[in-house]
């Protein structure tokens, strides 16, 4: 550590550290002689202004040579604010232990100060990586709440409770979680409110919970914390991370311990279940999924009324101190176990279940059960339905059964589609216009209206905190694929200037840019364009085909590439080191003026910027850049 950062009491005798610290200024400071006592606010106010202009490292200097001043008249640290002062800008500049030191000492000789400071040191703490630091943290966080006592509010809480989070704490992070939940400022009450307040902290906490074994102590440690209420839903958030780890027998272990401590299972848990058998792949563990599924649309279909979201009915029990991972043979929860009957979500699992096996007589029985058990759909359900009609190649009935469901209607609010909603509406919509079914307005929609759908839709979604799991619905891990879909779609319909807006539209909105297989399918239907107005006659005389006509486009293409890195002087070398998003951004550019050279060969450069601010318009988005060049500067 530099010299002149460690601690140095102002009664101490220090020459020779203050000689070198004099030499390593800049030569206007060092010749800076305080022989004089100066407002100390006006000293303090100087030193926070070069600390905050980024001369860091030589308000920290001036400041411990105040510090050390050895002349009582030119001292300030007889002052707390200048304590305060430099144990916030050593904190601040991750000197951790001297920010520690110069705080201990401003509470030592006021211990009444403002404890502000001190969460400042404590944040540098929690930054730090050194475990031993974590536990300073730990110690200065009791020492605040020694000194605060009841003046401690719930944002103090917070603060100490994302300094552990951010310093990967569990142990620590549990215990403000405790804290503020035993002071009464959390979960002291019942009430929507005060449930939100708790659940965000608590996924917060989950964060932490990286695997198996940090979950199952944390939800350990919020079960015993806090009230039987949230009990169920800390029981299925447990379930859920053995969801994501794929564990099945966790996951019933968990449900197992949950039925014997007292607790009401519901299809809630049962529904992670589900989802856990199922995502294993492993074919008892599928087959034991589709026994306790049907066994639950068997109880709805007895209770024959609306299976809407049930509330556990806890009864007391012990609070469960552990859970031993260890790997057995899942089973079945005990017969004594009241299996709950099917709401939408179990529906829709069991539905997509089978649709992906390609068992399409299950989901028209299952669609039959949730019509006869009086189960309003939900998204799930309404994916697999749309899927179920695009097997049989009803495209109309897709858009039909996806507006009907979306709208509200007398009593019911329509449900939101999700990116898979959006993705089976453009496969089916490429389905229909290559097998014929034209569009019209009373059945499918065009490739326009569509895009325009689904740029609305996400205009919605990209606020929300999981949109980028509606964003990967869409596109799938493969961007490239809803891409060719839309493509295509535009292609079929010979819309060269809707292609060219879709492609802007993708990467403006949702980020997506285009890929070689997009590139190839604009050129092939950029020969199909050229071939359609070509004269019969003259293809005849001269024996051409759509493949020699792609050969021309794709000639076109690179003719076009090369004046372009010819006009922005990039030679290939420096073409071979572009990054990639430099070459994403040239090939989205190469296409536009690829579109445009195409399209004024059968129209003035007016017509053409015309029809693509009409494709503009018309998807909803009249102020999309289409490109660097318009069509009176391209060749």
């Amino acid at each position: 550590m530099n010299p002149l950062f460690i601690a140095r009491r102002a009664h101490r005798s220090v020459p020779a550290i203050r000689a070198r610290s004099l030499t390593t200024l800049p030569k206007p400071l060092s010749s800076w002689k305080w022989k004089t006592h100066i407002n100390v606010t006006a000293r303090i106010k100087h030193l926070e202004s070069r600390f905050l202009n980024g001369n860091e490292e030589e308000a920290i200097i001036t400041w411990e040579d105040d510090h050390a001043e050895s002349n009582p008249e030119s001292r300030y640290d007889y002052e707390p604010a200048h304590l305060e002062l430099g144990a916030r800008i050593h904190a601040l500049a991750g000197n951790v232990d001297r920010s520690r030191e110069i705080m201990e000492e401003l509470f030592d000789l006021y211990p009444s100060w403002d404890t502000a400071v001190m969460l400042t040191v404590f944040r540098a703490h929690t930054s730090s990586t050194w475990k031993q630091h974590h536990d300073t943290a730990k110690d200065i966080y009791s020492r605040m709440k020694s000194i605060m006592g009841n003046k401690i509010i719930l944002e103090d809480y917070d603060a100490w409770f994302v300094g552990f989070l951010e310093a990967k704490n569990i142990r620590y992070a549990k215990q403000v979680f405790r804290d503020m939940v035993k002071a009464g400022h959390l979960a002291s009450h019942l009430s929507d409110a005060e449930a939100l307040k708790v659940l965000k902290r608590l996924n917060l906490l989950y964060r932490l919970g990286t695997d198996i074994q940090k979950m199952t102590t944390i939800c350990l440690h919020a079960i015993s914390v806090l009230p039987m209420p949230y009990h169920s839903y800390l029981y299925g958030d447990w379930m859920s991370s053995a969801l994501v780890q794929n564990s099945p027998e966790t996951a019933t272990q968990i449900l197992q311990m949950l039925v014997n401590r007292g607790y009401q299972a519901t299809s809630y848990h049962f529904n992670i279940l589900l989802r856990v058998l199922l995502r294993s792949k492993d074919q008892p563990h599928v087959l034991q999924a589709e026994n306790i599924g049907w066994r639950m649309i068997e109880e709805a279909r007895k209770s024959h009324i609306d299976a809407g979201p049930e509330h556990a009915s806890e009864t007391t029990g012990d609070t469960p101190d552990e859970l031993t991972i260890f790997d057995a043979t899942v089973r079945i929860p005990d017969a004594a176990t009241r299996i709950p009957r099917a709401n939408p979500v179990t529906f829709g699992l069991i539905m997509r279940h089978h649709a992906d096996h390609g068992q399409w007589e299950h989901v028209d029985y299952l669609k039959r059960r949730l019509q006869d058990a009086e189960i309003a759909p939900n998204c799930t359900i309404m994916n697999v339905l749309m899927d179920n009609y695009c097997r049989k190649g009803d495209y109309h009935q897709v858009w039909r059964t996806y507006k009907e469901l979306t709208q509200d209607s007398e009593g019911r609010a329509g449900l939101f589609p999700d990116g898979m909603t959006m993705r089976c509406l453009w496969v089916s919509l490429r389905l229909a216009l290559g097998s014929s079914q034209q569009p019209n307005s009373n059945s499918l929609p065009s490739p326009r209206e569509l895009l325009a759908e689904t740029v609305q839709w996400w205009t919605l979604v990209r606020s929300r905190y999981d949109a980028e799991r509606f964003r990967m619905g869409l596109a799938a891990e493969s961007h490239g694929a809803v891409t060719s879909l839309m493509m295509h779609c535009f292609s079929y319909a010979k819309d060269f200037p809707g292609s060219l807006v879709a492609l802007h539209a993708l990467k403006d909105k949702f980020g997506i840019w285009p890929t070689e297989k997009a590139i190839e399918i604009l050129q092939r239907q950029a020969a199909w364009f050229d071939q359609r107005d070509a004269d019969q006659s003259l293809r005849a005389h001269h024996g051409m085909s759509v493949e020699e006509n792609l050969d021309r486009m794709r000639q076109v293409f690179q003719i076009l590439e090369d004046r372009r890195l010819e006009g922005m002087g990039i030679t290939r070398y420096d073409y071979a080191h572009m990054s990639v998003d430099e070459l994403r951004q040239l090939d989205l550019n190469l296409l536009s003026e690829f579109v445009r050279v195409l399209l004024k060969r059968e129209h003035t450069p007016a017509e053409v910027e015309h029809m693509i601010d009409e494709a503009k318009s018309q998807i909803g988005l009249p102020g999309l850049l289409t490109g660097d060049l318009d069509a009176f500067s391209v060749a």
